[in-house]
């Protein structure tokens, strides 16, 4: 869905208003007395969380922010016992970082949480974005979407409801039947919901939805707002008490993995057969980070956006400390590889309305001169994007682990044994791990030890020295990529070929200059022989898309028409692997993922972009083609 900004307003009073929906943001009496009086304190907070270890607040219509900030403000206060708040809000209309800004000045009281919201305000783009506050005691998750679209595929039980759009008049879609009786889906066991808004059918629709109402005293002029608790039992997930996994590979996506698990406070042991981290597919000097657009609404966009958003947030927040040359996210160029797509480009950013903090559209002399030298085509500039080493990365999150990681490099897996309380993991006859949760995070080779489909797919980087480019700024990408020749990242790359042949080829050297000729206009000529080449393999699955969640029991008698999330599992047994050329900016957003989903926190990604990444995705197909074929 595309995003487009809200527009703010201010009264003669002074208080922010929507000229869209011709409603105010908050009370005239005040919008943080409202905030604490309507939702604290409907929700009964603080007490409500003082007895949980964790608490969830949904929210529909995020605005200015204000609940967000005046409920973190209490928790940080009287946190309890609590050791996680959740707060998920759903936004239509973000606001620019400049409006936040202004609007947040009025409360002077709240500025040191503003300060630290808007110092993490997200690109105003379609889907989730998670926010983590407090040393990751406090988590924001931003949904910038329709809400009945969000709702339909949010998965959460909350345990406080904050009901916050404009008024029933001005905007009923987020007060509809629908709306509400989704909430009630989303409530746990009696959960508290706070609002504003007293209106008839409001009150009627949480009722039919299986809330309990009523009306209390309101805020300053209004009379009425309302309390309610959903009255009806829920299904209750509780949290995980499997906390201690064992990992079998360490490439950029096992080693974020384990140090998401171990942030939320796991055992972990990483197995890999290198002696280091990322020496895989992973494992090149740098790796383009950009992510890949579509002009639908497809599933890689999807993903890639918010992948390619939290990694730079994650390396950028993971190194700024960090001496070395880690990163650079100072722009990355994609070209158009034809008229066609120089059409296409500008017209799927137009669709989607990307802000140019994101991606802007670019003439070829415009791209060249970012590019610091000329280009053959116009394209596509990301500004936030650049290149990764993922061994540098890799090693900084070890580092960052702690005690609560063991490794074993110079290991090889060999089989896993099932037991009653989970999984042995074995190298011939020495037992390596054991745990109740095995995870499978290595490439192709996660194959031996379940039915995965993937395909080892050899891929051939040419290395240049230092000052090959010497005026080359930024990263240029189309049918492959070329970095800058500097701190002996400079690459061009990289070959495709379904094989397993790990020696270096000529004919990929000389293929690999070739494409530095579709990429520059003019490059400067560069012999091919002498330089330096890596092969490395990724993993590939028949639909290009990864495999991560739980493994399917292929033994099962399933019916065609099971849905896939009926499917039985093996008990703690899971694969995070799959992610083809793109392991640098997938994986480390599907690794917190993962980690969310296995630690029961609230979803990173809606359910139905989880269902098609789920691994037994292709065991369903597979049931549904057998049946096919003996229909016929």
């Amino acid at each position: 869905m595309p995003i487009t900004p809200a527009e703010i307003a201010f009264g003669e009073n002074g208080i922010p208003l929507s000229p869209e929906y011709g409603d105010v943001y908050h009370s005239a009496d005040g919008g943080l007395g409202q905030s604490r009086n309507v939702f604290i304190q409907g929700c009964d907070l603080p007490a409500a969380w003082q007895d949980k270890s964790r608490f969830v607040i949904l929210e529909t219509g995020f605005g200015l922010g204000l609940n967000f900030l005046a409920t973190w403000e209490a928790f940080r206060n009287h946190p309890g016992q609590c050791r996680t708040l959740h707060f998920i809000s759903i936004e239509k209309h973000p606001l620019s970082l400049d409006s936040l800004k202004r609007c947040h000045a009025a409360w002077p009281d709240l500025a040191v949480f503003a300060d630290e919201l808007q110092s993490q305000w997200p690109v105003l783009v379609a889907g989730y974005h998670r926010l983590s506050f407090d040393e990751g005691r406090v988590q924001l998750t931003l949904i910038f979407d329709e809400a009945e679209s969000a709702l339909k595929y949010l998965d959460v039980k909350a345990d406080a409801l904050y009901l916050d759009g404009f008024s029933p008049a001005k905007n009923p879609a987020i007060w509809s039947a629908d709306v509400l009786r989704l909430l009630g889906k989303l409530s746990a066991s009696d959960a508290r919901l706070a609002t504003w808004c007293v209106a008839g059918t409001v009150r009627q629709n949480l009722q039919e939805a299986g809330f309990k109402v009523e009306r209390k005293p309101g805020f300053g002029s209004k009379k009425e707002r309302l309390e309610a608790r959903f009255a009806h039992a829920s299904r209750f997930t509780p949290h995980s008490s499997l906390q201690k996994a064992t990992l079998i590979g360490a490439g950029i996506a096992g080693v974020c993995l384990a140090h998401a698990l171990v942030q939320r406070g796991w055992q972990v042991t990483l197995i890999e057969k290198h002696p280091g981290p990322a020496m895989g597919a992973s494992g090149n000097p740098a790796g383009v980070v950009r992510p890949q657009l579509t002009l639908d609404e497809s599933f890689n966009g999807r993903l890639s956006r918010q992948a390619f958003l939290h990694t730079v947030k994650l390396v950028s927040e993971l190194t700024h400390e960090s001496p070395g040359a880690s990163h650079a996210f100072e722009g990355v160029l994609h070209l158009a590889r034809n008229e066609e797509q120089a059409v296409h480009m500008p017209a799927m950013l137009a669709a989607h309305k990307y802000p140019e903090n994101f991606s802007r559209w670019l003439s070829q002399d415009e791209a060249g001169e970012l590019a610091g030298m000329p280009v053959t085509s116009p394209g596509l500039y990301f500004p936030q994007g650049g290149w990764m080493t993922g061994p540098r990365i890799a090693s900084l999150l070890l580092t960052q682990s702690g005690e609560r990681l063991s490794h074993h490099f110079t290991h090889t897996a060999t089989r896993l044994e099932q037991t009653p309380d989970g999984w042995r993991v074995w190298e011939k006859d020495s037992l390596l791990a054991e745990s109740p949760v095995v995870i499978l995070t290595g490439a192709h080779e996660a194959a031996q030890f379940a039915n995965l489909p993937l395909t080892p797919v050899r891929g051939q980087i040419t290395m240049l020295p230092d000052g090959n480019l010497p005026d080359l700024k930024i990263p240029v990408t189309r049918e492959g990529y070329v970095l800058p020749t500097r701190n002996g990242i400079g690459n061009i790359g990289a070959s495709f070929a379904f094989d397993d042949d790990p020696m270096q080829r000529d004919a990929d050297q000389i293929s690999n200059l070739e494409r530095l000729g579709r990429l520059l206009k003019n490059p400067p000529a560069i012999n091919a022989n002498g330089l330096g080449a890596r092969v490395s393999f990724r993993a590939a699955t028949p639909d290009r898309l990864p495999l991560v969640g739980a493994l399917a029991n292929e033994e099962a008698n399933y019916p065609p028409e099971t849905p896939l999330q009926h499917l039985s599992r093996q008990p703690g047994l899971y694969a995070l692997t799959g992610l083809g050329a793109r392991g640098l900016v997938w994986g480390p957003f599907l690794a917190q993922a993962l980690a969310a989903k296995l630690d029961d926190e609230p979803w990173w990604l809606p359910s139905n972009l989880w269902n098609t990444i789920d691994p037994a995705r292709f065991v369903l197909r597979d049931v549904r083609k057998r049946s096919s074929s003996g229909n016929s």
